[in-house]
């Protein structure tokens, strides 16, 4: 199974991009000189430019827009801001509960030291987890940044990687063993997708008014875009495809995504989410899609060899660290 994703975040929890990114290494304000405060929403506009200066330059950089922050931070369990001398915004720091674990996300603005932001951000909100740990995702390519975590307690636990392939053929559908039937979700079985995914990734995936939620991404979005596999009247398997309309409109570019994607433990090991992955693939290619991405830990090897035979090859890759705190 795959579909979880760096940015925009649209059927996780919340937002989009829960990575450790946006640190700047050039001299800034003393930490004496800075103080903390919690977040209100009337530092929305602020937030906007502290995210846009500090992202600029990552990978497939898009600029945020008021809504993208306010949806990245609801739900979040802790949010902290620095402030420097002057009381503008230096730094943001917030906790999220997502299906995979807890995690931690940070900003700095270009100008402001590393260090000294986060370190006075890092003590302040690690407490503040419910869980015990705390994880974050970061650039593969980012060295600084990985060794700033690793040398504060952050240890590796793998990888995520972003899968592409070129959408210039159909590809052939694999037959289902007896008794299978692959279609397209119908409009009523939004209840029956959430539960299907959610036991598929063995935690909370999805979650109520996701079907509304894409449609308000991507206004072309419908059930008809999600493929599934029936059997004996229970939805067993799943593969959502949809279109990257930031991503395509931002870079003038023509790409889906697909996630996310699973089968149900007992129906595993016959070739559904295969099967689902290449008709969703075709579904894309048939509304004029010219590529198509997905994510997938470095460890699911079965996933791994699945995508690849369709055609996927390795286009990025996060690493992710974790820490145990208690």
């Amino acid at each position: 199974m795959w579909g979880a994703r760096p940015r925009p975040v649209p059927d996780e929890s919340a937002g989009q991009r829960l990575i450790a990114r946006g640190f700047a290494s050039s001299p800034g304000a003393d930490a004496k000189d800075m103080q903390l405060r919690p977040y209100r929403e009337s530092d929305i506009p602020e937030l906007v430019g502290l995210l846009n200066e500090a992202e600029r330059g990552s990978y497939e950089f898009i600029p945020y827009a008021e809504e993208d922050i306010r949806v990245r931070l609801t739900g979040a369990s802790c949010v902290l801001l620095a402030e420097d001398e002057q009381r503008q915004m230096v730094g943001l720091a917030y906790l999220r509960q997502d299906w995979y674990g807890e995690t931690v996300s940070f900003y700095v603005r270009p100008g402001s030291s590393r260090e000294e932001v986060a370190d006075l951000l890092l003590p302040v909100i690690e407490p503040e987890n419910k869980t015990g740990s705390l994880s974050t995702e970061i650039d593969s390519l980012d060295q600084d940044r990985l060794a700033f975590f690793t040398a504060r307690g952050y240890g590796g636990e793998g990888s995520l990687y972003q899968m592409i392939a070129q959408l210039d053929h159909l590809r052939p559908l694999p037959q289902l063993a007896e008794g299978y039937l692959m279609r397209r979700l119908k409009p009523h079985e939004e209840e029956a997708l959430i539960q299907l995914a959610n036991a598929a990734y063995e935690g909370e995936r999805l979650r109520p008014g996701i079907l509304d939620r894409w449609r308000k991404e991507d206004p072309a979005f419908g059930t008809d875009w999600i493929q599934v596999a029936e059997y004996e009247g229970e939805l067993v398997a799943l593969v959502a495809a949809r279109s990257e309309r930031e991503y395509n409109e931002h870079y003038h570019a023509s790409r889906g995504y697909l996630g996310p994607a699973g089968t149900l433990p007992t129906h595993r090991g016959k070739d559904l989410v295969k099967a689902l992955t290449a008709l969703a693939m075709n579904f894309l290619h048939e509304q004029g899609m010219q590529a198509v991405c997905l994510q997938t830990w470095h460890g699911n090897l079965p996933a791994l060899a699945v995508i690849k035979a369709l055609g996927f090859r390795l286009d990025h890759e996060w690493k992710i660290l974790r820490k145990t705190l208690r």
